[in-house]
């Protein structure tokens, strides 16, 4: 007798301790008179009703192995399948934010920038359908304009909601603080030289901003952990990944912030949302990797992806519960990028059929 059989003969055992006859119902069997070998029957008792529930719940339940060893694996594998990535990966094309089907890669709305304003980034706005988005005057004037918007459930954008402005400056980064609406942002300014900047934060966390005090020190990128206390951002030059804390009153970046040194600078990056975990993009001769690292103590944690080409370029995003990063990467800046969705629990990378135009560094697509 085999495993299969010594659990049918132990359930049904089971099953007939747990019955009382006097609380099976009377039932009408419906019998053809005179019926024959081959006749139906059309009629079953409450016993062997539940026993034929009770049947189909082990072979539910039974080891896939006893069933068939060889399948074992692909049962698993469902069984244990990645969650659902964001439905909608939105894409900054300048002039519009492309949102398109993260599964099918299908283009499914566009929204087109302010009169004489073209886009320049767009961030998670820290909710499943909330965007951030900023956007710099057409022509030489410089003035920084930051927005939320919201994804409706077919992917149709609302109309843009103001933030806030910043005259005489370009926008490099922003960034949502999830949990409260606040966001944090970077710019630049045009009417200085160096073009210093600041880095703020704006909302319930707080409303604060910290100067920049070196020339070309600016963040192409910013990422927030859930808690807002830690702001991730790569700097331009000195070219370096940096943890700034938004409860510090110094007033400089720098000395808000600490510097991690073993991870590789990276254009863009994004932090965990716990702070532990920093998601940065590296180059090596023709090869580029993208890996996770440890903000505690700078280490390599796992590799997610590698891939070849001259000058190699990337751009990386989580998503707002932090699972799912994407990733654009191409051979070189002149390239279209290859979107690549990864589940973060399970390591598992999902080519996303958009090809996208990203010559610019900074944030420019958002789950």
């Amino acid at each position: 007798m085999n495993a299969l059989q010594d659990r049918l003969r132990d359930l049904y055992r089971a099953l007939a301790d747990t019955v009382d006859p006097a609380e099976i119902p009377d039932l009408a069997v419906v019998t053809k008179p005179h019926a024959t070998k081959a006749g139906p029957k059309r009629g079953i008792t409450a016993l062997a009703a539940a026993a034929a529930v009770a049947l189909v719940a082990v072979l539910v339940t039974v080891p896939v192995g006893i069933l068939a060893g060889h399948h074992a694996h692909a049962v698993r594998s469902r069984s244990t399948a990645a969650a659902s990535a964001p439905a909608f990966t939105v894409v900054d094309k300048g002039s519009a934010l492309g949102v398109y089907l993260t599964r099918t890669g299908l283009s499914v709305a566009t929204l087109a920038a302010p009169a004489r304003q073209h886009f320049e980034l767009v961030a998670s706005g820290g909710t499943t359908r909330s965007f951030l988005a900023a956007t710099g005057l057409t022509g030489s004037a410089c003035h920084a304009y930051f927005y939320r918007f919201e994804l409706s459930a077919t992917g149709q954008p609302s109309p843009l909601t103001f933030l806030r402005s910043v005259p005489g400056s370009q926008p490099t980064a922003v960034a949502a603080i999830p949990g409260d609406g606040s966001y944090a942002y970077s710019t630049v300014h045009c009417d200085t030289a160096p073009p210093d900047g600041e880095i703020g934060i704006s909302g319930q966390a707080g409303n604060r901003t910290w100067a920049y005090d070196e020339a070309d020190d600016y963040a192409f990128s910013l990422a927030s952990t859930a808690d807002g206390h830690t702001l991730a951002f790569s700097l331009a030059a000195p070219s370096a990944d940096m943890l700034l804390n938004t409860g510090s009153t110094a007033p400089t970046v720098d000395r808000a912030s600490r510097i991690l040194r073993s991870v590789p600078a990276s254009a863009t990056l994004a932090i965990s949302p716990d702070g532990q975990t920093l998601y940065a993009c590296a180059s090596s001769g023709p090869t580029a990797t993208l890996a996770a690292y440890s903000t505690a103590t700078g280490a390599q944690i796992r590799v997610l992806y590698q891939w070849r080409g001259q000058a190699p370029s990337c751009q990386i995003s989580l998503d707002p519960t932090g699972r799912f990063l994407l990733a654009a990467v191409a051979p070189n800046p002149q390239q279209a990028s290859t979107l690549i969705g990864f589940d973060l629990r399970t390591s598992t990378p999902v080519t996303i059929p958009v090809r996208a135009a990203l010559p610019d560094p900074g944030a420019q697509l958002a789950w």
